[in-house]
């Protein structure tokens, strides 16, 4: 019993192997337009590889080809940077990665910015009630009391309740409406 599932574990990692080196192949069309199957890439006839080994299918360029054009991109540069005198060179396109952390940043950030704008609200709003709640104890005739400048507490007359009232509306008419 031990010898067979020594054998199936075997069985099962050969047919593994194989299968991953079964698809490290390269196909194209060539020029008569049959497919090709190669463990080589296409030359310069074939210019669209169909399947390329742990890549997507699409356009193929040699190494030699492609270094080849990117010499030949200061010539190509734009009028305007040949008009400043220093070619600039084109900032490579952001990885995968990069594109995601800018988006993630900004949703974060545009979140934080929405939650302290809704504190900000509830604050106004809870400062409001407080600035509500004490002119209609004003106007009812409650009591009132204002710190003096020596921090004791100094009881509103008739005239000083009145200024007071003015005050509050004044700035529940401005801050609050």
């Amino acid at each position: 019993m031990k010898r067979s599932s020594v054998l199936c574990l075997l069985a099962a990692a050969v047919t593994a192997t194989a299968s991953v080196h079964a698809h490290a192949y390269w196909q194209w069309r060539d020029a008569n337009g049959r497919m090709v199957y190669s463990d080589v890439p296409p030359s310069g006839a074939a210019p669209r590889a169909l399947r390329a080994p742990g890549r997507f299918a699409g356009e193929y360029q040699p190494v030699a080809a492609a270094s080849a054009e990117s010499a030949n991109v200061p010539a190509a540069a734009p009028a305007h940077t040949k008009a400043a005198g220093k070619p600039k060179e084109a900032a490579p396109p952001p990885t995968a990665e990069e594109a995601f952390q800018k988006r993630r940043e900004s949703r974060l950030k545009a979140a934080a910015e929405e939650a302290r704008k809704e504190t900000e609200a509830a604050d106004r709003e809870a400062r409001c009630a407080q600035l509500r709640n004490y002119a209609a104890g004003l106007q009812q005739g409650m009591r009132a009391a204002v710190a003096g400048p020596d921090g004791s507490l100094q009881h509103l007359n008739s005239d000083q309740r009145q200024a007071e009232q003015v005050k509050t509306s004044a700035s529940l008419d401005k801050n609050c409406s």
